[in-house]
């Protein structure tokens, strides 16, 4: 009941346009966020060793610095722990940027054609940190 709550706070704070929460399978997917959020884990995610020791890859990070779910401090203090992750910030993103075509678009150009500031609408500046 408290997570329903929750979601029905975070829907509150959405202008109609991108109420994106009355299709029910972005809502369940972010019932699921909170779930795993919130859940206990086995493991503590800051002491997590690079998954790509030799640097044959890389991990990427972005978040929507007006997100609700995930506020961007804790964002920003994972990146300070885990340096070998690539953190990219999107100005005017929330928590659902996956639904966003125009954003998704420009992470994929970033990540196949590393077009690092076409990741973002030409209205919004990329902030891009790398430790």
């Amino acid at each position: 009941r408290v997570l329903i709550m929750a979601l029905l706070t975070l829907v509150s704070f959405l202008p109609p346009k991108q109420n994106k929460l009355e299709n029910r399978s972005i809502f369940e997917n972010l019932r699921r966020d909170f779930m795993v959020g919130f859940a206990k884990w086995e493991f503590d995610p800051l002491t997590l060793d690079s998954l790509f020791p030799k640097d044959e890859g890389s991990v990427h990070l972005w978040a929507g610095l007006e997100d609700r779910v995930v506020p961007v401090e804790l964002q920003r203090h994972v990146m300070g722990e885990l340096p070998w992750i690539k953190y990219h910030e999107i100005p005017r993103g929330g928590h659902l940027i996956v639904y966003d075509s125009e954003i998704c678009d420009s992470i994929l150009r970033a990540l196949l054609l590393e077009e690092e500031e076409a990741y973002l609408p030409a209205a919004a500046t990329p902030k891009l940190i790398v430790s």
